[in-house]
């Protein structure tokens, strides 16, 4: 093989590298989109839930109205995975701090400290 039929067959395998990357990216970006759109559809059928519903699954209304708010490539049940996490650990350090005021309540006041060489 000569040099110039080498360089020729270098430089068309990697065109061709880049239009399979560049379909592959599209490729994704397309089913990420189409994805979004499905997870879309499933949000608007719970906005038809009511509230108790919504709540047994730690959401409110105004979670999902926020989450049908973002863009429409954008995945609106990451959104709603995101907000009940946070509430579900929002709630769970209220319970403990409600727990640890009881205790102390129950206790008869703060726990005392003292100082090194106090006492």
């Amino acid at each position: 093989m000569s040099p110039v039929t080498d360089t020729t067959t270098y430089a068309r395998s990697g065109f061709l590298a880049a239009i399979a990357a560049a379909t592959a990216t599209v490729a994704r970006a397309v089913v990420n989109v189409l994805q979004a759109l499905m997870h879309r559809r499933t949000v608007l059928e719970m906005a038809s839930f009511d509230d108790r519903m919504l709540a047994d699954i730690g959401l409110t209304r105004g979670d999902v109205h926020a989450a049908l708010s973002l863009p429409l490539d954008a995945d609106p049940s990451a959104r709603l995975r995101i907000l009940a996490v946070e509430r579900r650990a929002g709630n769970r350090a209220l319970a403990r701090e409600r727990l640890a005021a009881r205790q102390v309540a129950v206790a008869g006041g703060p726990p005392r400290t003292t100082r090194a060489g106090q006492g």
